[in-house]
């Protein structure tokens, strides 16, 4: 039986994963067909999206069939659907991804030096655990 989370089904929270909406989340409107899904948010067009190009959330709005995209914001706001995706362990790290993306050459530095002082103090405990 397939998890919760992998039913489509309308309400259903979606990550587009490829083309220019990449990152983007919107709501699964309607079911078209075996291959498709009406899709639309606050920072996605309302179009027709393959569900291969869809990554399902396991976060649902209750929302009726095909809605105005103005009843769609406003069960948006009410669900306060972006602090619950930005919650989920998926959310935080698309943020940090989108937060690296925008990093300044000093900040990839001193990243970078923070990884090496974290990964020398790892390596010195574990020759530590491997000598007892």
């Amino acid at each position: 039986m397939p998890s919760r989370q992998s039913i489509v089904e309308i309400g259903r929270l979606v990550v587009v994963n490829y083309g220019k909406d990449n990152g983007k989340l919107g709501l699964i409107l309607d079911v078209c067909d075996t291959m498709t899904a009406l899709v639309d948010g606050p920072n996605l067009k309302r179009r027709l999206i393959n569900f291969r190009r869809l990554a399902l959330t396991p976060i649902k709005i209750p929302i009726g069939k095909s809605v105005k995209h103005s009843t769609l914001l406003k069960a948006w706001e009410a669900a306060d659907v972006d602090a619950q995706f930005a919650k989920t362990t998926w959310g935080q790290k698309l943020a940090q991804k989108a937060r690296r993306a925008t990093l300044t050459d000093f900040e990839r530095f001193t990243v970078r030096k923070l990884k090496q002082k974290r990964n020398k103090i790892i390596a010195k405990k574990v020759k530590e655990l491997k000598g007892k």
